[in-house]
């Protein structure tokens, strides 16, 4: 079983699957074993199922199932995206259009025109986790992520009647998501809040 610490390691992790990040020791891929070994806290072994860095929006996303008996149990699949990169223009444009104006495309600022829109963040993390659904029909999946993950993490759970255990989604956030109607559907998520970072910041 997936212990809370596990979700809390995979929403961190989902950072390094970003490739324009250098501080990291490993960019996460497909068929990546993790092991408690090679990443502090795991309560057991998973392997990497896929990947998704999109260089368009900005969005990145991992999906990993448990090693159970020494072979890939696919019946549990836990889907981590990341949350804002700070020295990332598109992830800071993201938490503008869509955590704070509501809206799941991206404008991107073109100087000598008027702003491209594209998919966001959300659109691609749905088609990630669609992908992912289909690969592995029988399997039970469950979202996490931190910050803009976790919003990511929450969007997704309500939209596919998955379940959520997330970390530092701002109260504020559920604020507006609710608000703004995105998540019609009855909702099982569990979001933890670390004691250092502000409620509000």
């Amino acid at each position: 079983m997936t212990t809370e610490q596990d979700f809390n390691r995979f929403a961190n992790l989902s950072y390094w699957v970003d490739k324009g990040k250098e501080d990291v020791p490993f960019h996460p891929k497909k068929n990546t074993i993790l092991t408690p070994k090679s990443i502090k806290g795991l309560s057991q072994s998973y392997k990497v199922l896929n990947v998704e860095d999109n260089t368009k929006n900005g969005m990145q996303a991992m999906a990993v199932a448990p090693i159970k008996n020494g072979a890939v149990d696919t019946s549990e699949i836990v889907i981590a995206y990341a949350g804002t990169n700070f020295d990332d223009n598109l992830d800071r444009l993201t938490d503008a259009t869509t955590v704070v104006g509501g809206d799941i495309d991206l404008s991107i600022p073109q100087w000598w025109s008027a702003p491209k829109k594209i998919d966001g963040q959300a659109i691609s993390a749905q088609k990630f986790a669609t992908s992912i659904k289909k690969s592995y029909p029988n399997a039970v999946i469950s979202t996490t992520g931190h910050s803009l993950g976790e919003y990511l993490a929450v969007y997704i759970a309500a939209e596919n009647k998955w379940k959520n255990t997330g970390f530092n989604m701002l109260v504020l956030r559920k604020l507006q998501i609710l608000q703004k109607g995105l998540f019609p559907r009855p909702l099982q998520f569990l979001s933890c809040l670390n004691v250092r970072v502000p409620l509000f910041s």
